[in-house]
């Protein structure tokens, strides 16, 4: 893991604990390798006002992260506070980070809901200047 903020290109992931958050992340550590860039996994904290709270949870993360993630890969966890509106968080950090590829995941959906993606999908979409990789769990 490399815990100096990147100024290089990056490949970014929004991870969450779900299949949707896992999906994203295999298909990031794919990208990173296959374009050998680092690869910024950004996660929202629950916000609290405690620093150690916040600590605590990047202590985990970053574990669970280093657990699963492969050894030779360079990367780091951005954990962003969620603010009042947590997408508009997520879009200012992945603006900040200027990543050459932003990768999320997404529920599969009924055959309205393929039609209109959740509407935090829909505004990185709209808002996050960078291309960005859509993904599903497998079934």
């Amino acid at each position: 893991m490399n815990a100096s903020p990147s100024v290089a290109p990056t490949v970014a992931v929004l991870h969450a604990a779900t299949r949707e958050g896992e999906a994203a992340l295999a298909a990031a550590v794919e990208e990173a390798q296959h374009r050998s860039l680092p690869l910024v996994v950004v996660a929202t904290s629950t916000g609290s006002p405690d620093d150690r709270v916040t600590a605590v949870e990047e202590e985990v993360l970053t574990g669970r992260l280093a657990e699963v993630l492969p050894a030779d890969l360079d990367w780091r966890l951005d954990l962003v506070a969620p603010g009042s509106d947590p997408t508009d968080s997520v879009v200012e950090h992945l603006e900040s980070l200027t990543p050459r590829l932003v990768i999320v995941g997404s529920r599969r959906r009924s055959t309205i809901g393929k039609m209109i993606l959740g509407r935090s999908v829909q505004r990185l979409l709209l808002e996050v200047s960078a291309q960005i990789l859509v993904v599903k769990p497998a079934r």
